[in-house]
């Protein structure tokens, strides 16, 4: 009986150490699981019951309350049926012996989640595990390194794109005026005046040409860099507009006639002056420029209470239905505009300055019948002058 009683004080002994030992062991596992870093680990049932649940993410994203030992997944509101639904369908699929990974959303989180099945003492699957691991600083990251990768990409496209352009347009203008010298000198003798002056008029009108591209290289430098300014001020848009037109008739093809439509004697308005005077000029240029002689262009002007519109309509050659959607992008050339000299900038700076001042430009344009740009602009342009918009 000692013997016995012996035997049975060991063997309590035994157990209660191994308690002890299985108590700290599952008082450890506890404190790793709840403070499991940027994460969740879950235990389900075949029932979809939550067996287990912790980790440091479940307060983060405002679910430790909600999600719970004990609770069955139909019972969670804070989830959708669809994905509940989804949520279901991983359990069964790690029941039935899967391994999954893969990622979801939630709350504006992204996790990397990895399940596996959990067997009992009879190599049956009665539960499985599901670990959540948030990764939403490494998609930030990815998502930063591959946006950096698309501007690369979009820099170098457009460096070939400029480079390209730019030796095409600076070459015909160059040559052009380089012949013309080589004639002008040439034609030194009294009686060939007439001629001089034509081939003074062609480098002048080459000159010319060069500097409007250098000008759209400016503005568009300028415009990448944030550096450009709405300096409001007041002035009378009507009269405005008529001296700008007076300086752009010059420029019109044979028997092109540029027409100011409008109801008002006046409209003031509070606008930089400078900006409404590149606007104007590259819309009506461009009428110009993708017009046939004898064409009109016409220039409609509307306001209300506290709108300006400007419509600017030609019957030149149109823009394709199929390359409409690029019209505002750097050096984006229509296929029929390709023989027509151009840098591609100047609609894009248009729409960049139109902006700038809180307005907005469309259009509209039938294949050789002609387009209208529309561009509604406030009355009053009242944005601090400090404002530096960048278009970087």
């Amino acid at each position: 009986l000692v013997e016995t009683n012996l035997n049975l004080e060991d063997q309590v002994q035994i157990t209660k150490e191994a308690e002890k030992l299985a108590n700290t062991s599952q008082a450890m596992f506890s404190a790793i699981a709840k403070n499991f870093p940027k994460g969740i680990i879950v235990v389900v049932n075949e029932n979809f019951e939550i067996i287990y649940i912790e980790g440091a993410e479940l307060h983060k994203i405002g679910l430790s309350k909600v999600v719970t030992t004990g609770v069955k997944l139909s019972e969670i509101t804070a989830f959708s049926d669809k994905r509940k639904s989804r949520i279901k369908s991983d359990i069964l699929r790690t029941l039935n012996g899967e391994h999954l990974s893969f990622q979801v959303t939630f709350n504006n989180n992204t996790y990397s989640v990895n399940s596996t099945p959990l067997f009992d003492e009879n190599e049956t699957i009665k539960h499985a595990l599901f670990v959540y691991s948030d990764i939403s600083e490494q998609k930030r990251v990815e998502l930063e390194i591959l946006n950096s990768l698309r501007k690369e990409q979009e820099l170098n496209e457009l460096k070939s794109r400029f480079i390209s352009m730019a030796s095409h347009e600076f070459r015909t203008p160059l040559s052009a005026i380089l012949s013309s010298a080589i004639l002008i000198e040439k034609q030194n003798e009294p009686g060939k005046e007439a001629k001089r002056e034509r081939y003074v008029s062609m480098i002048r009108n080459n000159v010319k040409n060069l500097v409007v591209i250098l000008n759209d290289f400016l503005s568009l430098g300028k415009l990448e860099e944030g550096k450009v300014l709405a300096q409001s001020e007041n002035f009378e848009l009507i009269n405005f507009l008529k001296s700008l037109i007076e300086e752009i008739e010059v420029n019109t093809k044979d028997g092109q006639t540029i027409k100011i439509s409008t109801n008002a004697a006046t409209i003031e308005v509070y606008l930089d002056p400078k900006l409404i005077r590149h606007i104007v000029t590259n819309l009506v240029s461009n009428a110009i420029k993708y017009s046939s002689s004898n064409d009109k262009i016409i220039i409609n002007i509307k306001e209300n209470t506290d709108q300006l519109t400007l419509e600017v309509v030609d019957y030149g050659i149109g823009i394709p239905l199929d390359e409409q959607k690029n019209l505002f992008n750097r050096f984006f050339r229509a296929k029929n505009a390709t023989n027509i000299q151009g840098t591609g900038l100047g609609l894009y700076i248009v729409k960049q300055y139109i902006e700038l001042i809180g307005g907005n430009i469309s259009f509209s344009s039938v294949l050789n019948e002609g387009t209208i740009f529309t561009v509604n602009l406030p009355m009053n342009h009242t944005k601090n002058e400090k404002n530096i918009i960048d278009r970087g």
